[in-house]
């Protein structure tokens, strides 16, 4: 019944008429409803919300119950949508996009889920190994989703790598522990590096073998590009057990363990194996990490990172190192319990480390504390 009316009256005098509009006022109802919708970090977020009603509604939009104010990054548009341009971690919430007018409200609720990191990383890899120095070699990788969303992919490739190396070089998959580490599928609380971090973090590696060759790493991750590369410079020195290139060589799916230590301080270990020509051969690396303790903690004492999947080759007509990994981080089988050597510190919680030296007498000659650990050194011109 509603639209423009006239009233005519006539009679041998004339005619005379007045115009009126009838207007049915009505309840706002949503016609454009928003969808739950995940995006990479760094991405444009876009949350569409349309409305009908008389008087026409205003459009509001609130998360968590606190009304979203414009910025530079946040902005609702003309036709009642919600942008949010280069997504952020803590853009992750629920939103409620708000229609009012005179005869009432009407209210729906939408979820926002911003992942775990950057899509692709890159780097510079420098020092020598086995004697060797050999240049700078370029680390290119690029991240993805695993067809059933409960991994991540890493795909690295690493340049300049001479050939006398590389078939050394294609059992080094922790050369890449700050990629999978930052990039991790997230499974349920836990969090990955770049969850915790922002990917500004430094991360001191050593790698030592059952045949006695020890390599150290360090890792420096300087956060994200524009483009949403990580940004990786590496520093090697040491020995690896060499190959030769013709070996069958693989890599078996490991679990690296991850201890907060201290605020800003994490320890992460772990113990593997890789085959050459179907000879299994141990090695254990760790990892010490630092970054800006107002970032905060883990949620759990301790989570697990698992790798599987791995596959890596080298190319010495390429001069190219190639991995492919699987990687997720969960929270540990005893997340909130320190391992042995650790002892808990309610102050953060943390897991700090036990000095095994001085609480038992653990060795005849000398002992040296380590991260979780310890060891005992005989004197000269004997060995333990």
């Amino acid at each position: 019944d509603a639209g423009d009316y006239t009233c005519v009256a006539t009679n041998d005098a004339g005619v005379v008429e007045r115009s009126l509009t009838l207007t049915l006022q009505s309840p706002p109802v949503i016609t454009v409803e928003p969808v739950e919708t995940v995006i990479e970090a760094g991405a444009t977020a876009m949350l569409n919300c349309q409305a009908n009603g008389e008087p026409p509604p205003t459009i509001k939009w609130s998360r968590q119950g606190h009304s979203v104010a414009n910025d530079e990054r946040v902005t609702v548009l003309s036709n009642g949508s919600l942008r949010i341009v280069a997504a952020q971690k803590e853009d992750t919430a629920e939103y409620e996009c708000v229609a009012r007018n005179l005869m009432g409200s009407v209210l729906v609720k939408v979820p926002l889920t911003v992942q775990g990191g950057p899509s692709h990383a890159k780097g510079s890899i420098i020092g020598n190994i086995n004697d060797m120095e050999f240049g700078v070699a370029f680390l290119n990788a690029t991240v993805t989703d695993s067809p059933d969303s409960q991994t991540r992919v890493i795909q690295a490739k690493i340049t300049n790598v001479p050939w006398n190396l590389g078939p050394a070089m294609r059992k080094l998959v922790s050369l890449l522990s700050p990629v999978y580490w930052t990039t991790a599928k997230e499974i349920g609380e836990a969090v990955n590096g770049f969850t915790l971090t922002d990917a500004v973090f430094k991360r001191e590696t050593q790698v030592e073998f059952a045949t006695g060759e020890i390599l150290r790493m360090t890792h420096i991750a300087r956060g994200m590009d524009s483009d949403g590369a990580l940004l990786l410079d590496v520093v090697v020195s040491g020995h690896l057990l060499q190959l030769q290139s013709v070996a069958d060589l693989s890599v078996k799916d490991y679990t690296e363990d991850y201890i907060q230590t201290g605020p800003g301080q994490l320890y992460a270990h772990s113990t593997h194996l890789f085959s050459a020509d179907g000879v299994s051969v141990p090695y254990t690396w760790n990892h010490t990490i630092t970054y800006d303790h107002t970032k905060g903690k883990m949620p759990f004492l301790v989570e697990t990172l698992h790798a599987s999947s791995i596959a890596t080759e080298y190319s010495p007509l390429e001069e190219t190192v190639a991995f492919k990994i699987h990687a997720s981080i969960a929270k540990g089988d005893r997340s909130n319990q320190c391992p042995d050597g650790f002892g808990l510190d309610s102050v953060g919680p943390y897991c700090s480390d036990v000095d095994e030296c001085e609480t038992r007498d653990t060795c005849q000659h000398e002992c040296r504390n380590t991260l979780g650990s310890y060891q005992c050194v005989c004197p000269a011109g004997y060995r333990l």
